[in-house]
């Protein structure tokens, strides 16, 4: 839990502290701790946390690591669209000289280096030393999903699909923990 916290800290927005904290709280229902340590200690024993387990809590994983991804901050600073072509080109923004695109600021790329990680935990687990190769690409592809999250336009938009997202992931393990659901 003292990750969902520092996680919620980075974020911008209200709402994407309320996806980071949900989502914590959906891994806590999922393994029932918030340890990272027993967390990983789990999971090298049952698996992945997004393949494992009754399907409502491999969908809680899946979920929370959804909500956690999308709790990208803001983009800021504009980047040169070299992508451009044809005569729009050489018109002129609306501010002057060539067009521009959003895209992601140092600060929102540090956060997605954060972000990614703690999605590919909930998904895949934190423990490196078995499933090496599944673990990299769950955390390089959550990194380069928040990352990308980041440069979008819609970030209220984002934020309050992260939120709904974890809170439907906290829902989906509380069910399973409650024995609503069969194990």
């Amino acid at each position: 839990m003292a990750l969902a916290v520092l996680l919620a800290v980075v974020v911008a927005s209200p709402a994407a502290v309320g996806a980071v904290l949900f989502a914590g709280l959906a891994v806590l229902a999922r393994w029932g701790t918030a340890s990272l340590g027993a967390v990983a200690g789990a999971q090298s024993v049952l698996g992945p946390g997004g393949v494992v387990g009754p399907a409502a809590a491999a969908a809680s994983a899946w979920l929370a690591a959804a909500a956690l991804v999308l709790a990208s901050p803001p983009a800021g600073g504009d980047v040169e669209d070299a992508t451009v072509t044809g005569d729009d080109s050489d018109r002129p923004s609306r501010r002057g000289g060539r067009r521009r695109r959003r895209g992601p600021s140092p600060a929102a790329l540090v956060v997605a280096l954060a972000t990614g990680p703690a999605a590919a935990v909930a998904v895949a687990g934190p423990q490196y030393g078995t499933g090496l190769g599944l673990r990299l690409g769950a955390t390089a592809a959550a990194v380069a999903l928040a990352a990308g999250i980041a440069s979008l336009r819609w970030q209220q938009a984002t934020a309050g699909l992260a939120l709904a997202l974890g809170v439907v992931a906290t829902v989906l393990g509380a069910t399973v923990v409650l024995g609503r659901v069969g194990v």
